[in-house]
């Protein structure tokens, strides 16, 4: 199925194939970084947002699952498409029906995986493992929200903290050579790790707050909120000075959704997994 939608659009698609998955996951990234935003600012005493936050949840849903499948009928593997489709066809269905909601959870699972075992292939080991560890943590999250095993809900959120935490393996070209590293990236994830450590200290109530609603985390230490930050700020930081907008829109997804434990969460989680692992990740 997958290729005969991938033969019968490609000829309709203007500038190539890459140009249009990188719209779709860009767009999915700012559609995600403006519900986060809503739903801090209307949670924020003496604000409020100027759309409501369960509208900005819908329709940021809906579009990061018209890009997962706007980047499926693109893909050249026909593996990644299929694991795309599963996660861009369900996403939509739990929108229209409640009833939906654990078959899609368990299809975003099995269509990221799909993805991830896909990128594998050709991930060194340190990009391997990272992605091992996104995945777990969107089964887990997903597990301990839609799959009801609400005991699972701190070590959800700890194991997509550290998922976040280890982007910057997807940034790196070398890891056999430190003359190589972009010392500018780790210089500012090294200031987000003590920015956000400092604040979290000195208004504990106020970051608990934030992390809670922003970004669905219970039960996690403030160290492991700070490394997801350093982590996050240098893979965009090392993106954003090589120009590699795919990595910065998949960095972006992951760290924006959250926890996976809700589908509107998991949604941009997976498709920021396929955005990270795909090959201008690596470049």
């Amino acid at each position: 199925m997958t290729a005969t939608l991938q033969q019968r659009l490609r000829p309709l698609i203007r500038g190539g194939d890459h140009s249009l998955a990188d719209l779709a996951v860009g767009t999915a990234a700012v559609a995600v970084a403006a519900r986060y935003l809503a739903v801090l600012f209307v949670n924020a005493p003496g604000y409020g947002a100027p759309v409501a936050p369960g509208l900005a949840t819908g329709v940021s849903t809906a579009v990061v699952a018209v890009a997962a499948i706007a980047v499926a009928v693109t893909d050249a593997d026909p593996l990644t498409g299929v694991g795309l489709l599963f996660v861009g066809v369900f996403g939509l269905l739990s929108l229209v029906s409640s009833a939906a909601a654990l078959p899609a959870a368990a299809a975003v699972v099995l269509g990221t995986a799909t993805v991830a075992a896909v990128a594998g292939r050709r991930l060194d080991l340190v990009s391997a493992g990272a992605t091992a560890l996104l995945v777990a943590a969107l089964s887990v999250g997903l597990a301990s929200g839609v799959g009801g095993w609400t005991g699972l809900r701190p070590a959800a959120s700890t194991v997509a903290l550290l998922g976040v935490a280890s982007t910057p393996a997807f940034a790196a070209t070398d890891w056999r050579s430190l003359s190589t590293a972009d010392w500018g990236a780790v210089l500012c994830g090294l200031a987000a790790f003590a920015v956000v450590l400092a604040v979290g200290r000195a208004v504990p109530f106020v970051a608990g707050a934030v992390t809670l609603t922003g970004s669905g985390v219970v039960g996690t230490s403030l160290p492991v909120v700070a490394l997801a930050a350093a982590g996050a700020v240098t893979t965009a930081s090392a993106a954003s000075r090589t120009r590699r907008w795919t990595l910065l829109a998949g960095v972006a997804l992951v760290a924006f959704a959250g926890v996976p434990a809700t589908l509107p969460r998991a949604l941009p989680f997976a498709l920021g997994v396929a955005a990270l692992t795909a090959r201008e990740g690596q470049q």
